[in-house]
């Protein structure tokens, strides 16, 4: 095992106070001289966490520990200074991309949450009533049709009840098929249930996006120490790339219901027919976003037409005489979590502990463009990039020692308006 270290004395740095496999027969092996590569996924838009480990094997651990993809991995690794640490237990599902040679091997070792492993093993048929907060926390914690997990889950109030009955669905989908229906107190239907790497949230975006900002991050040469005087804390708000594989795409935006649509609706009971429209321009001062003004301008060309759904209603299926709500929730969601993904982006930084999907965070971003004298206190900033965003997915990557993060950030909106 590594030195622990107290403080930081370069970026980047990271504390593994437990890296360890335990086998099936109780073996328990530390990993910290035989694994090149650690990495680690967390995503809002996945309910568990997953990641590899790339394996330099000179011990021929495949057949002395044995490794059979029945394994517990233990993870515990801290940014020197900081309190908060991640701490996880993940089950080792698939070995990959082996290679052998006389003295040594090297090979991948794939892992995820042991909530996944119980939700592919396990099925529901059973019907649920109530608050729908109330129903996702008795299948997170139930050990004999639900996930059965002890660990701490944050849970955002749903405004609304929902009665119907799970199809031989596993929990996870149960779950996942539950958000789509759920309304927090301010009617916005956004809700997203996953794991980051301190707990599991069930929560709505409009939620998140109201949170204050975590850190501040700017686009600069994070090589230099001329300008902060080797300042580390400073040094950690640097980003040293940006990638950005569409920038927008007005195409998928439009067929998937970003800009607005229209639902209609038959009640098999009363034998009436509802239309819904949702308009995106209108509508957007009805929730919360990271920036003030909408990603279009208002003389942008749409057409409601362009998204339209047909459903049948029967609020009545269940037993339960109460509106399922459809009409609240399938535009909005539609829209809400298109425009989440409008516009994102993915940077690179040095990596700490206590930064998790779910937060947000301040990006500055100068224009790409040569800076004139009188740009450089009032106007060197991009009108357009620089703002408030959301972290939706975080790579952990620890290479010799050196932690790193890859960053997927969205914004759903600008700090100025578009103007046409």
């Amino acid at each position: 095992m590594a030195e622990i270290k107290t403080s930081i004395t370069t970026p980047g740095e990271i504390n593994i106070r437990r890296f360890d496999l335990r086998s099936n027969n109780g073996k328990i092996l530390d990993l910290s001289a035989v694994v090149y590569d650690m990495t680690i996924y967390e995503d809002i838009f996945s309910n568990t966490m997953s990641g590899y480990l790339l394996i330099q094997d000179s011990l021929d651990l495949i057949n002395t520990l044995p490794i059979i993809g029945e394994e517990i991995l233990y993870i515990d690794i801290q940014t020197p200074s900081l309190v908060q640490s991640i701490i996880k237990e993940f089950y080792v599902y698939k070995l990959s991309e082996l290679v052998q040679n006389k003295r040594s091997s090297t090979y991948l070792l794939h892992f995820c949450s042991l909530e996944l492993i119980s939700s592919t093993n396990s099925k529901i048929s059973k019907s649920f009533k109530g608050n729908i907060t109330k129903t996702i926390q008795e299948i997170f914690t139930n050990k004999v049709y639900g996930l059965g997990s002890e660990k701490k889950i944050d849970f955002d109030a749903t405004a609304n009840d929902y009665s119907f009955v799970a199809p031989y669905w596993s929990p996870m989908q149960t779950i996942n098929w539950l958000t789509t229906k759920s309304l927090n107190k301010r009617g916005i239907s956004n809700f997203l249930f996953y794991e980051n790497n301190k707990e599991y949230k069930y929560t709505s975006i409009d939620s998140l996006l109201s949170a204050p900002i975590a850190r501040d991050y700017v686009l600069s040469d994070v090589n230099s120490t001329t300008a902060i005087g080797g300042d580390i804390e400073k040094r950690y708000s640097f980003v040293e790339l940006v990638e950005m594989p569409v920038t927008f795409d007005y195409m998928r935006n439009l067929s998937a219901g970003m800009y607005g649509g229209i639902l209609y609706t038959y009640d098999l009971t009363t034998k009436k027919i509802k239309k819904t429209k949702y308009d995106y321009l209108k509508d957007f001062s009805k929730g919360n976003h990271t920036n003030n003004s909408p990603l279009k301008s208002k003389n942008f060309y749409k057409n409601l037409k362009a998204s339209i759904h047909f459903a049948g209603q029967n609020d009545y299926l269940n037993g339960s005489f109460k509106s399922q709500r459809i009409h609240d929730t399938m535009l909005q969601r539609n829209s809400l979590m298109e425009q989440i993904r409008a516009f994102k982006f993915n940077i690179k930084v040095f990596g700490r502990t206590d930064i998790k999907i779910g937060q947000t965070i301040n990006y500055t971003s100068p224009k790409g463009r040569e800076i004139a004298s009188d740009d450089i206190k009032t106007n060197a900033e991009s009108e357009y990039f620089t703002g408030k965003y959301l972290i939706t997915a975080i790579r952990h990557r620890i290479i010799a020692g050196k932690h790193s993060m890859e960053m997927e950030i969205i914004s759903d909106s600008f700090v100025k308006e578009i103007s046409q």
